[in-house]
């Protein structure tokens, strides 16, 4: 009698065979697929590109400030030779700025326009007999900022120029809205609330030229809100 081969067991290798070359074939497709992605470790089965960890501050801003303002007035050379008369003063103030930002990676600089109004910086003094009075009604900057990108936050040194509107009287000669120019330096840091929306501190310290022989210098610590886009 013709024998058969055992059929059963010729199935059961097939199947093997069949298992294993479908094994083999998805674990090379997986690999190729991983090595297809960037090198970073996926979770979850979900990849996304990493963010930096810095925020963007390129661009237009915007936003008001609220502060308090030191002012040191120098009036010797208003007065006779040997008479040295300083005051200072206080006062809030409030004011706005404009700017634009330019950036590389941490890198961020720009150039920023301010205007800054003191509720009331009046000061007086005397010498010799004779009395003098200074008044500073408002004050404009421009200003150079260069700053570092560290996550949130946008820490800035600043330089620029400055010109403040100023009443003044002195023993020999009195105007109202003159112009003084002079100059500013400061620093300061601003904090992302969110993309387009941050805070501000900063300090601040301007001086003045000489105008009718009268000499000053203001010291401001101040605070606002700002607006990207």
């Amino acid at each position: 009698m013709t024998s058969f081969p055992d059929l059963s067991r010729f199935a059961r290798r097939s199947l093997a065979a069949a298992l294993f070359a479908s094994a083999t074939a998805t674990a090379i497709s997986t690999c190729a697929s991983a090595a297809d992605m960037p090198e970073t470790i996926l979770r979850g089965g979900t990849y996304s590109e990493p963010s930096p960890d810095y925020m963007r501050w390129d661009g237009v801003s915007l936003g008001a400030t609220f502060g308090w303002t030191n002012i040191t007035v120098d009036y010797s050379s208003a007065f006779a030779a040997g008479t040295t008369t300083k005051d200072q003063t206080n006062s809030a103030q409030f004011g706005g700025f404009l700017g634009y930002n330019w950036q590389w990676e941490t890198l961020v600089l720009g150039v920023e326009g301010a205007y800054n109004r003191p509720a009331s910086l009046d000061s007086s003094g005397t010498g010799t007999g004779q009395s003098a009075s200074y008044k500073l009604i408002d004050y404009g900057t421009v200003r150079a900022r260069a700053g570092y990108a560290y996550g949130h936050f946008l820490p800035y040194a600043f330089l620029g120029a400055a010109v403040g509107r100023i009443n003044y009287v002195t023993p020999t000669t009195s105007k109202n809205n003159a112009f003084a120019p002079g100059f500013e330096a400061g620093l300061g840091v601003d904090v992302a609330l969110m993309p387009n929306v941050f805070l501000r501190a900063e300090y601040e310290y301007v001086l003045f030229g000489p105008i009718g022989d009268i000499r000053s210098g203001i010291s401001t610590a101040r605070a606002g809100v700002g607006i990207r886009f």
